[in-house]
């Protein structure tokens, strides 16, 4: 386990050229009588992703639960979200050459037999979209170690112009570097997104062209963010103006972690 949390921990704070990084995201939506049985699949599938780790076929994976504050709000969402974490993309041609039943097979070789294998593998897999994003910057990580329960911020953004990059990582990453400093956030990262292959209705009209994750630290007081917004210098009010006329936000969604390797 302290192996895998190192792992997974290394994925963040690597001081390798994050711009090569590459990640899938699947959204995930699953009918109420299939819930049940759409977690038993992504249990059943963490044994094959570890290996597949372990072979260097990816660099870590992670399920992710969408948390909404009623019924209402969880209308025409996803449930769940996919994460797997490749180092370049030559790490993640090599999964084109993978037959992945016989992959699962040979992980649970002696431990289940044919037709428990079979129940395991025809299990509900909801209804997905798929998303391909690279990414592009990141602050440092001071999450500690990976645990399920802990919960990040997932914004969905459309770009505006040809300055909104430059905004988010020249700009914007120096508020975020701050707020890791005094303890209000954990973690941010930028990414861009690559491609998408929408097979069931989006949650966002129209497609992102980027999204960032944050990770919450200690709530900051009254006090702090009223002295924040007073000590801002007139080109710093003016750089955010700016920064947030360049960009549409599509999405912001809750998350919390369920499964990880």
């Amino acid at each position: 386990m302290k192996k895998t949390i190192s792992i997974m921990i290394m994925i963040f704070i690597s001081s390798i050229s994050f711009s090569q990084q590459l990640i899938s995201h699947s959204s995930v939506r699953v009918d109420d009588n299939e819930r049940q049985g759409y977690l038993e699949l992504e249990d059943f599938w963490s044994s094959v992703h570890e290996q597949a780790i372990i072979d260097g076929y990816a660099q870590g994976w992670m399920v992710w639960e969408f948390l909404y504050d009623n019924e209402e709000d969880a209308k025409g969402k996803p449930d769940f979200l996919i994460m797997n974490f490749y180092r370049d993309s030559l790490q993640k041609s090599k999964l084109n050459n993978i037959n992945w039943k016989d992959y699962a097979k040979k992980v649970y070789k002696g431990k289940l037999s044919k037709s428990k294998f079979e129940k395991k593998w025809n299990l509900p897999m909801g209804k997905r979209n798929f998303y391909e994003l690279e990414r592009l910057d990141n602050t440092y990580w001071q999450g500690g170690d990976l645990k399920k329960g802990m919960q990040i911020t997932m914004n969905a953004f459309k770009s505006l112009n040809e300055d909104y990059e430059d905004y988010e990582m020249k700009f914007f990453k120096k508020w975020h570097e701050k707020n890791i400093l005094d303890g209000s956030k954990k973690w941010w990262e930028f990414n861009r997104v690559l491609s998408s292959n929408v097979t069931t209705t989006s949650s966002t009209d129209g497609s992102p062209t980027h999204s960032t994750i944050d990770m919450p630290g200690r709530e900051r007081s009254e006090e702090e963010n009223s002295a924040f917004w007073e000590n801002l210098t007139f080109e710093d009010r003016m750089m955010i103006q700016n920064g947030i006329a360049s960009r549409e936000l599509m999405g912001q969604y809750r998350l919390k972690l369920l499964m990880f390797k």
